[in-house]
């Protein structure tokens, strides 16, 4: 869409924007001149284009031209090399123009009661030219201000791509302090791989606006547990009422529990006990570990051991 040019502004001439939703035609003003000397040669007149989106002029087009106490409609209709159409004004009048037949910018505070120039604009004297254009009011821009970020254990110097549901991708490499982030993010599902290693995050999910924070695990080359029960914070009440239900089951199968991640990792097989974030599954799954799930729940969860 062309951008308004106002070099009146100086002759405190005004466009005031019409108020229309994206995807509706409308009027925009996209030029106001004050008329330089040379060019006015003592006129006192609006001199009016209407023009298409290919910047043709559009003949039969209608303005409104309005004053305290008074209006006049105008049309273009001259010839091609002249101006459409031309209004006078008169001494001390103060006009506003707009265009009809659609919604319309207002082009206000029209005057010629300026001081004198050089010869050809003097007091009363003063023209301004205006073109006034027919297009579509653009759609809004999708909100692109997600950020993804996060550290890639391991991983200084690695290149991340990170790719969207339309295929596109983005490159980024990841600093000294192991820290990434990918900036200006649309709304859409997101997964990011690291080109050196082929460790894999996602999909994410990013609205267009929000901040998400997802680290690579470490690269775990040695897990010695076969087995490891991933608690709750041990000091959460309802870790201790679960640790008390297992105590028999964990001391007969031997099994390896905790309350970390990074102990998790150790295990080829680990068994998420209670509520655990989501981000916890998709880290311990990235490094390779089998996952699966013990219910919260104190009766679903001793049923679930008896099977």
């Amino acid at each position: 869409m062309t951008e308004l040019i106002n070099d009146a502004v100086a002759y405190d001439v005004r466009v005031v924007e019409a108020n229309v939703e994206p995807g509706v035609e409308y009027w925009k003003v996209i030029r106001v001149h004050h008329l330089e000397p040379a060019e006015n040669y003592g006129r006192h007149h609006i001199f009016l284009d209407a023009i298409d989106e290919e910047g043709n002029r559009l003949f039969g087009a209608r303005a409104l031209v309005s004053w305290d106490g008074g209006a006049e409609k105008i049309v273009i209709d001259k010839p091609l090399g002249e101006p459409g159409a031309n209004f006078p004004l008169w001494k001390w009048q103060v006009c506003s123009i707009e265009m009809l037949d659609l919604p319309s910018d207002r082009v206000e505070n029209l005057r010629t009661d300026h001081p004198d120039e050089a010869p050809g604009n003097a007091l009363f004297h003063h023209s301004f030219a205006i073109t006034i254009q027919r297009t579509v009011a653009p759609l809004a821009d999708p909100l692109a201000d997600s950020v993804i970020s996060g550290r890639v254990y391991g991983g200084q110097g690695h290149t991340l791509v990170l790719r969207g549901d339309e295929g596109n991708e983005r490159l980024s490499e990841v600093g000294d302090d192991e820290l990434y982030r990918f900036e200006h993010l649309a709304a859409g599902r997101y997964t990011i791989e690291d080109l050196n290693d082929g460790r894999m995050l996602g999909p994410v999910e990013v609205d267009g606006s929000n901040w998400v924070e997802l680290d690579f695990p470490p690269i775990v080359t040695n897990q010695p547990l076969n087995r490891y029960l991933l608690f709750g914070p041990p000091s959460d009440p309802i870790t201790q009422l679960h640790l008390s239900l297992l105590a028999d089951h964990l001391a007969e199968r031997e099994y390896a529990f905790g309350f970390t991640v990074e102990q998790a990792l150790r295990a080829v097989n680990v068994t998420l006990v209670g509520e655990h974030p989501p981000e916890t599954r998709i880290l311990l799954e990235t490094a390779g570990c089998m996952v699966d799930e013990l219910p919260a729940d104190p009766s679903e969860l001793l049923a679930a051991i008896d099977q």
